[in-house]
């Protein structure tokens, strides 16, 4: 067979032209960044009380709030004080040291929190912190 004269299949290729790759990576950057925005979890309302010192290990515990209209919420669930209960005393099988952070609506009356308190007290916890802002 016979061969043209200008081909170059038989030269090395020295040099990978990155270019395209560059252009496709830097539109899934911008595509990434559009959509976490809409990603985000859906947030609770509550205005925690303000004070000068905060516990630093808030996050290793369980999470318990209040909204301002009185619902309980479980990591982030809504939920009853019987479910609130039964819900405590099963982990308390598997974590028995198992501390839990209580955040409350800084408008909420002291009675309804302390009844709150004494909802997690019957389930066995003894380990309670209240969730402050710095």
């Amino acid at each position: 067979m016979a061969m043209a004269q200008g081909s170059n299949e038989d030269e090395v290729i020295d040099g990978i032209n990155i270019t395209p790759m560059v252009d496709v990576i830097l539109v899934l950057l911008v595509i990434f960044m559009v959509t976490a925005n809409f990603l985000k979890k859906e947030s609770i309302n509550i205005n925690l009380p303000k004070v000068q010192a905060a516990d630093p290990n808030v996050s290793k515990s369980v999470q318990v709030a209040m909204t301002r209209d009185g619902k309980i919420l479980l990591e982030g669930q809504e939920t009853t004080e019987e479910k609130l209960v039964v819900t405590l005393q099963s982990d308390l099988k598997f974590r028995p040291n198992m501390r839990l952070t209580l955040s409350a609506d800084e408008k909420l009356a002291y009675g309804t929190i302390m009844k709150l308190m004494g909802v997690i007290r019957k389930a066995g916890v003894s380990r309670v912190a209240l969730s402050v802002k710095k």
